[in-house]
Order: C-alpha cells, then structure tokens, then sequence
C-alpha cells in the first residue's frame, strides 16, 4: 500500500482529500502543519507527499525545501494543492523541487490522476 502524507490545515479539506485517498487504497498519514510533517517524516517515509503553501509559521515551500535537503525524501514526489495562484509562487515551487501544483478549487480525479501518474514513474 502506498503512503500519502497529507500536509493540510483546513480539516474539512483534509477530510476531503483522506477520503478519496483512502478509497483509492493509500494509507493516508495527516499533518496539520509544516512543522508536524518535518517531524513526521523523521519516522515514516512517505511514498509522496501532498501539501498546502499558506499555513501556520512555516510555509509549505520552506518545507519542500527542507525535505529536498534530507537524502531520505529529496526524491519522493511532492504536489501542492493551495489556493495561491501567481506565477511566482508557481514558479518557486517548479524551482524547489515540486513535481505538480494544482490549485484550490480541486478536481479530486485530477489529483488522484497526479498522484497515480507521480507514482507510477
């Protein structure tokens, strides 16, 4: 079973996500921040990681980069699904290392399709 990490703070979107995840056979790990993925990853190695830019004191492109550091992780996929839609921040994300970046409002089977096609390489 693949395992997602699902870095989130709004519960009815993790709720959300956990579900269709789940549904599509995944073990599904939650972090409410980015601080609670860093220490998460410490003892369980995601085989992608989903997660949003804008939450709590560390944003999720200081996380991605932190994650691209850690010989462990610095090649397991990585997509953002957040509501921020700029070039640059977009462009950053492609910079740091994210393999997608899908924007709020979602498709769910848009993203299933993402992490699948991730996945599968």
């Amino acid at each position: 079973m693949k395992k997602v990490l699902l870095v989130e703070d709004e519960e009815e979107l993790i709720q959300i996500v956990e579900t269709v995840m789940q549904d599509e056979g995944f073990e599904v790990r939650k972090a409410l921040s980015a601080e609670d993925a860093l220490e998460t990853c410490r003892g369980y190695i995601p085989d992608i990681i989903i997660c949003d830019i804008k939450m709590g004191e560390m944003d999720g492109l200081t996380m991605l980069g932190e994650l691209r550091d850690d010989p462990r992780l610095s090649n397991a996929p990585f997509i953002f699904l957040t509501a921020i839609d700029s070039f640059g921040t977009k462009d950053k994300a492609k910079k740091l290392g994210a393999n997608a970046y899908i924007t709020k409002p979602f498709d769910v089977d848009e993203l299933v399709a993402t992490v699948k096609k991730l996945l599968a390489k």
